[in-house]
């Protein structure tokens, strides 16, 4: 996330009446209660869930040399 043009971590969420976030910046500082409006994600963070969820291949039943 960034918040005021500056690398930014969530650490809090307040659900109370609209929400609001404590973040941690790249420097150190702690500001609290920041609205959703003062924030912006990075491109390519993490932060958004991947497209498909990651499985194993193979046909996932055999045990074939395994303890049974």
């Amino acid at each position: 996330m960034r918040f005021a043009g500056q690398e930014a971590l969530v650490v809090a969420r307040t659900l109370a009446g609209e929400p609001t976030y404590d973040i941690r910046l790249a420097d150190g500082r702690l500001i609290k209660y920041a609205a959703a409006s003062d924030l912006e994600p990075i491109e390519g963070d993490g932060s958004e869930p991947p497209s498909s969820p990651a499985r194993p291949s193979g046909s996932g039943g055999s045990t074939e040399g395994g303890m049974q």
